[in-house]
Order: C-alpha cells, then structure tokens, then sequence
C-alpha cells in the first residue's frame, strides 16, 4: 500500500494551441488548452495580448463572461481541465497574440500565449 501520493500541481497538459497558429481568413479557430489544478479556478482569463484587452473570464465556478467588444464573434468555454477560445469568421485584424490564464484556489498561476497567423484566402 502506498501512502504518499503525488502533490497537486497546477500545469498544462499535452493539448496547447501550436505557435504559431494559423488559419485561413473567414475560416473559424479554437484555441485549446487543457490542464490540471491545485485546487479548483479562481480566475481564468483569455486575453488579446498584443492590445492588451480581456476577451473573456470566469472567476471561481462562475460563468464564463465574454466582454463587450468580442462577444459578436469570439467564444470562451472554461472548466476545470479545459479551456476553448473560438474565433468565428477570423478577419485579418485578428491576427496577434492571445493569451490564456489559470490561477487556482491556491494561488498557483500558469499562462500561455500563442501567436495567431491569418491567411487570406
């Protein structure tokens, strides 16, 4: 029998978005991130790194909320082990660096950013 047991960590697993990323203009992307968490969410976030803006975020068991500015065409989906970040109909302007966020209950933080690359048909 054992009685240790391996520490929670809070860390991405196998499944990150490639950098770059690339996609086609008016084409739709999702971004995926899994991982695992010390604890439960308390925050997470996706954000347009390269104007420095939030696109979505949930806090604790919340719901995921989507900012003004992007709710025409960006969605968000956050859980426990998952994270999407879906662009529909990517326009040129899309393209730059986003970035996701996950800090835990206990106060562990990870983040990754990926470089979006659009192509025009």
């Amino acid at each position: 029998m054992n009685f240790f047991s391996e520490p929670a960590v809070t860390a991405f697993g196998s499944l990150k978005p490639s950098d770059p990323s690339f996609v086609r203009e008016w084409d739709n992307i999702t971004l995926k991130w899994n991982y695992t968490i010390d604890g439960s969410i308390a925050l997470a976030q996706f954000f347009n790194a390269t104007d420095d803006s939030t696109i979505a975020g949930k806090f604790g068991d919340g719901d995921v909320n989507v900012a003004s500015d992007y709710q025409e065409r960006f969605r968000a989906d956050i859980s426990n082990t998952l994270a999407q970040l879906t662009i529909l109909a990517v326009q040129i302007s899309d393209r730059g660096s986003y970035k996701f966020l996950v800090t835990s209950s206990k106060f562990d933080t990870i983040s990754d950013t990926v470089e979006l690359k659009v192509q025009c048909k």
